[in-house]
């Protein structure tokens, strides 16, 4: 009986002593957790084209079992996408997208490979200056990096992942990465969840998400491109309306800010619009991807490759069976004279007939007259073609310019 009393006593002294402050090591094994839950959440998304081709990759993060989030953005525009855990190399596929914020810039996809650890969003609505870190793995090591983000959303320092996700210091989600370098807070994505839908759309699809209203092709006169190396002001041909309407629209989404001017061919052409040329290193191939769909060829006898002439790009014939067009890449022909010998041996090997205005034409202002009836010509340009020349006569590695050739933007010119 006395041994019950010793026991009673005891542990009544220890359930009235005061509570211990946690300790250091739980501390840390309370963020080992924390950060194992937020590592595990974040994956690798990698995109494609229709014929496999790798276009982009950045980082999303789940939000629920079979949905993670990312920027919108850099997803639009590809065929298909397959994600990564950021701590193995197995990939699994992206079925589609379940919801789309265009306002925001984010998209929610449905993934194969179900997840238990998923990011909470952080209920907030707005950002601590101080609150934001990532994680990703260096080998078999996490390694956490903090960020600071200033009132325009900027985070210090700069980061270029798209998608990559932010945690705020109690662990919840607080923002990802926007495909500009800016960032997307739990507001926005608190929404977006809230919105998934139970089926899904293919990816493909996103090429057609966009908010915006854009302005009736009436209203243009014309269109400015502002390159590196000066100002090119093209027409658009009111003969070739979708053609016409798909650059407008293009512009409004700021589709050609930052690309290269990726292709130049002495005497010939300048061709530009690749999406896969905006982040292009100086030994990248690029030129192959452009807004995710084509367009049906749009041939007029009366829009022809003469000098100045803006025609649509296509992919070879071994990848465009069915003879489209780009929908974003295009060149201008800075060209050359050709004499009227030249022209009939086209005619004869081409089976075509130049007509008197074509023939007068290439005889004295000159063009690519091989290039007529094989792509569409939708524009011209009516001032800028020294800075074409200029840009036709640089310094070359195989056909892309050695030195970096940007298109800063284009601007619509209102009538």
């Amino acid at each position: 009986m006395r041994i019950w009393i010793v026991v009673f006593l005891a542990v009544a002294t220890l359930g009235c002593s005061p509570r211990k402050e946690p300790s250091a090591d739980s501390a840390k094994r309370a963020d080992a957790l924390q950060y194992g839950r937020n590592l595990h959440s974040t994956v690798r998304i990698m995109t494609t084209d229709q014929f496999n081709q790798k276009l982009a990759d950045g980082y999303a993060v789940y939000v629920a079992p079979d949905v993670v989030v990312t920027s919108l953005n850099w997803v639009r525009g590809a065929f298909r996408a397959k994600m990564m855990p950021v701590d193995s190399r197995a990939t699994f596929g992206v079925y589609g997208f379940a919801a789309v914020d265009a306002d925001a810039g984010i998209v929610a996809l449905r993934v194969e490979k179900r997840s238990s650890t998923f990011a909470v969003v952080d209920s907030a609505s707005g950002v601590a200056p101080d609150s934001l870190y990532s994680l990703a793995m260096d080998g078999k090591r996490c390694i956490k990096s903090e960020y600071t983000v200033d009132s325009l959303m900027r985070l210090t320092p700069a980061i270029a992942d798209h998608g990559r996700p932010l945690f705020a210091r109690n662990g919840n989600l607080a923002a990802i990465v926007a495909d500009d370098g800016k960032i997307v807070a739990s507001a926005a994505i608190a929404k977006l969840v809230s919105q998934i839908s139970a089926t899904h759309k293919s990816i493909y699809d996103l090429r057609l998400e966009s908010n915006k209203v854009y302005p009736p092709a009436s209203t243009i006169k014309g269109c400015r491109i502002v390159t590196s190396m000066g100002n090119i002001t093209i027409s658009l041909s009111d003969k070739t309306p979708a053609y016409r309407d798909n650059f407008i629209r293009l512009v409004c989404d700021n589709f050609y800010d930052s690309l290269l001017v990726h292709r130049v061919l002495t005497d010939f052409l300048i061709q530009m619009g690749a999406a896969d040329s905006r982040h292009a290193k100086a030994d990248d191939v690029v030129g192959w991807q452009g807004p995710g769909y084509t367009l049906p060829m749009a041939i007029r006898k009366d829009l022809y490759h003469c000098r100045g002439a803006v025609s649509a790009s296509k992919l070879p014939d071994d990848r465009n069976p069915h003879n489209r067009s780009d929908g974003s890449q295009f060149f201008i022909i800075s060209g050359r004279v050709f004499d009227a010998t030249e022209l009939d041996k086209l005619e004869s090997e081409k089976h075509v007939r130049f007509t008197a205005e074509q023939r007068q034409v290439y005889t004295s202002v000159g063009g690519a007259p091989y290039l007529d009836g094989d792509y569409t010509v939708f524009g011209h340009v009516t001032a800028g073609m020294d800075v074409v020349d200029r840009i036709a006569a640089v310094p070359l590695n195989g056909d892309r310019p050695q030195t970096d050739i940007r298109i800063r933007r284009i601007e619509l010119i209102r009538k």
